[in-house]
């Protein structure tokens, strides 16, 4: 890739001029410590009151159980959206010991207009990818079921919150994710002998806040404790 490379992710027009880049790169660094900060709990029940669907979790503090109205479809002008970039969507109180935990629960962002959706399916590992994909198949197809006319819309699937984020982002930026992806791929098998990338131990997101640099660059995540530790580049 040349040296303005970044020219070559440009698909058209940011989706939305109010969202920085700047507020990505802070969204990514929010996420990457979100596991940390707040415990998880997972969905257990179902139950339908009226339009409203009340989910029942235990709390992963003190067990008592907690009713919550989880969000799991994103558009772009919701505000839920907002919530997930400032890290506080599908977070909530135990009302018994004051804890707060997030809810391990599936999320759709779809932009209806732009034919794109982007699946988060939380999984203990990447091992699990494939159950993953079954869903995402079974969910798409639910969807545009009662819409045969309308062409198949381009799905992405992500299995933790920042690789969501950053996928989101990108689009919301008019960017190429499978750019992205691929200038990931090369630098963490190709590494350079002056700043050695392990593709087992490391982890790679787009750097947003280098917004006016011509080069690529990426924000260096350690797997183990799912922080930022550098910043490396398109050469």
């Amino acid at each position: 890739l040349a040296a303005d490379s970044r020219e070559l992710l440009r698909l058209g027009h940011p989706l939305r001029r109010e969202y920085s880049t700047g507020r990505f790169y802070r969204a990514l660094l929010a996420a990457g410590r979100h596991a940390f900060i707040y415990p998880e709990a997972d969905m257990a029940t179902v139950e339908e009151n009226g339009e409203r669907k009340v989910r029942l979790v235990e709390c992963p503090k003190c067990d008592g159980p907690v009713e919550v109205e989880p969000v799991t479809v994103l558009r772009p002008d919701d505000q839920a959206l907002q919530d997930l970039f400032e890290g506080t969507l599908n977070v909530v109180p135990c009302e018994h010991c004051g804890v707060t935990f997030a809810l391990r629960v599936a999320v759709l962002f779809r932009d209806d207009a732009a034919q794109y959706l982007v699946y988060n399916v939380p999984t203990e590992s990447h091992a699990d990818w494939r159950e993953a994909e079954l869903q995402m198949a079974a969910v798409t197809e639910q969807i545009f079921a009662t819409e045969p006319d309308i062409d198949e819309p381009t799905c992405r699937l992500t299995v933790h919150r920042n690789e969501f984020i950053e996928k989101i982002a990108l689009h919301c930026c008019g960017l190429d994710d499978r750019v992205v992806e691929y200038v990931k791929y090369q630098l963490l098998n190709h590494p350079s002998e002056d700043f050695g990338l392990d593709p087992v131990r490391h982890q790679l997101f787009f750097d947003f806040s280098q917004e006016e640099d011509e080069n690529l660059g990426f924000l260096v995540f350690d797997r183990e404790t799912n922080q930022a530790t550098a910043r490396t580049h398109l050469p």
